[in-house]
């Protein structure tokens, strides 16, 4: 009788550990899948309220003291950082060398961002552009975001 009192008990209180640790890992396990949800939804409402566009003239595009000139406009929600370390430049899928290309926020010059709606300009020696024709040049921002524009050049 005594001897199988004490089994029950002890069948009892080994169910229960078995079910706390199935509880505690489940929990653990829904805990990291809901920490992931909020930090990717985080990254990417950051991405959907970064925007910009090209907006040169395809077919006129400046050329100044031997240099393209590109204007790049913020159309987002968001500020994003406007320098050679966190835009890359390619033309034709070459990436142009970030020491070759000079980026001016145009509607404050002492801003390395590009704040909602402000333009910026980017600078590309004409080296990496010298035979005539089309072209096309694409920007991508250090968030991934890019966007792409042929142009011509005679």
């Amino acid at each position: 009788m005594a001897s199988s009192a004490v089994s029950e008990l002890v069948l009892f209180i080994v169910s229960l550990l078995v079910a706390g640790t199935i509880a505690g890992g489940l929990y653990y396990i829904t805990q990291d899948l809901s920490d992931g949800i909020t930090v990717k939804g985080k990254s990417v409402s950051t991405t959907l309220r970064t925007d910009f566009e090209i907006i040169n003239d395809p077919e006129s595009i400046p050329l100044e003291s031997g240099n393209y000139i590109f204007y790049v406009r913020n159309i987002g929600k968001t500020s994003f950082v406007f320098t050679s370390d966190s835009v890359v430049v390619m033309v034709d899928g070459e990436i142009i060398p970030p020491a070759n290309l000079t980026f001016t926020n145009l509607d404050n010059s002492s801003l390395t961002e590009l704040r909602p709606y402000d333009v910026g300009q980017i600078t590309v020696p004409s080296a990496f552009i010298s035979s005539p024709g089309y072209h096309r040049l694409t920007v991508v921002l250090d968030n991934g975001k890019e966007r792409s524009m042929v142009f011509e050049v005679g």
